[in-house]
């Protein structure tokens, strides 16, 4: 009994390991967009505006990309999805420094490698691990991986400026693939564990059964009739608008401020570990205070985190208080936002609503991508994306105070 319990854990333990490994190193260079674009538009010269635009692109196809991966995952399995998302992500990396034409750079760095991402989203390596720590175990799971994407972005954010500064971005791109590469065993691995615990899957589908009369079009129907997806929905859209101006335009604004590259990629080292403690002291306040409310105030304090923007100057101590704030805020929406959805509609069919909303997430990134590209061509350059930031923050948090938990 005592050797059955150690094996179940040092299985739990590394089947966690695996699945922190592949999504924070995907999350880590998803999040560091905004380096790798300065790199592309010295060595190549494309435009701003133009590499706004394919990160933009990127962004929407992150979200749309997401359900059907977990459509094909339901067919053939979550590690043939995985081994297609990190050989989708090392081309895009490889590809991209030697792209001088805005089409190539399109295709490399705003579709190949974005829907690589996708592949690697947190539905399907869950999906790839379930089976082998078992259903209960999952949630908890869930919050260790999504922490992980924490740790890529601490780790991976200097590691990108310093080697671009070093070597440019002709080597720094293809070198990080390298770490992308090395997750190949990692998903065998994972592979041939699922096929080692077929009696945990049994368990999993009898729970989806249990939902086989209730359809993705019945249950989006029935949210499109609900007030609070609507507010979810309008909060959501703002985050994504929100996140994609730290993970596009954030390290170009510090440059443009004076602030050299070394200490940018340390203040983003900073927001890394910040989205942790964010993500993990939201989920401890819902159990005390009403979700909505703790959704609203997030909003609230994003609104004066544009506020700052706008009107303080851009030191470096102001780099690093309002990078840390950024990033208390940044994933700590997730909690109160899964938590109100599963409330209404149960855990089973929070993943689905979950994933409606991450899309909407993901067009405000698009327009954050593409939006801030033009704007900072204008008189105002960042203070205007921010003043957009502040107005949209303002209307999320005051239709988070209406949802109904």
């Amino acid at each position: 009994m005592n050797r059955t319990t150690k094996n179940n854990f040092l299985q739990y333990l590394v089947a966690v390991t695996a699945a922190c490994l592949v999504f924070g190193i995907m999350q880590g260079t998803k999040d560091n967009y905004g380096i790798m674009m300065n790199g592309i538009i010295e060595h190549t010269g494309i435009s701003y505006a133009a590499v706004s635009f394919a990160i933009g692109i990127g962004q929407i196809l992150y979200g749309a990309t997401q359900p059907l991966f977990a459509m094909l995952a339901l067919k053939k399995s979550n590690a043939f999805v995985l081994l297609c998302g990190i050989i989708l992500m090392a081309t895009g990396l490889i590809a991209t420094p030697f792209c001088t034409q805005t089409w190539s750079m399109l295709l490399f760095f705003g579709i190949i490698l974005p829907t690589g991402t996708g592949a690697l989203c947190l539905g399907v390596v869950m999906g790839a691990i379930s089976p082998i720590i078992g259903e209960k175990r999952a949630a908890a799971a869930s919050g260790i991986i999504q922490a992980s994407a924490g740790i890529g972005d601490a780790l991976m954010a200097p590691t990108l400026q310093h080697l671009t500064a070093w070597r440019g971005i002709t080597v720094a791109m293809p070198v990080f693939s390298i770490p992308i590469l090395f997750m190949l065993p990692v998903i065998i691995w994972l592979s041939q564990s699922k096929k080692k615990n077929e009696t945990q899957t049994f368990q999993t589908n009898k729970t989806e059964d249990a939902h086989k009369g209730e359809t993705l079009s019945v249950i989006l129907r029935a949210a499109f009739r609900d007030r609070t997806y609507w507010c979810l929905l309008i909060g959501f859209s703002t985050c994504g608008f929100h996140m994609s101006i730290i993970e596009t335009h954030l390290f170009s604004q510090y440059l443009s401020n004076g602030i050299p590259g070394s200490i940018t990629s340390l203040t983003l080292t900073v927001y890394g570990i910040a989205t942790m403690l964010g993500a993990v002291l939201t989920g401890y306040l819902g159990r005390f205070f009403r979700m909505k409310n703790v959704l609203a105030s997030v909003y609230g304090i994003r609104v004066l985190i544009a506020i700052a923007f706008i009107f303080l100057p851009k030191s470096i101590l102001f780099a690093f208080i309002a990078t840390a704030v950024l990033g208390l805020t940044g994933d700590s929406t997730v909690p109160p936002t899964t938590g109100i959805i599963s409330g209404k509609v149960g855990i089973a069919k929070m993943a689905v609503l979950y994933g409606s909303l991450c899309i909407g997430h993901q067009i405000g990134a698009f327009a954050s991508a593409w939006l801030g590209g033009i704007l900072v061509t204008t008189p105002l350059s960042y203070t205007a994306l921010w003043i957009v930031d502040l107005c949209l923050c303002s209307i999320a948090s005051f239709v988070s105070f209406l949802i109904k938990d």
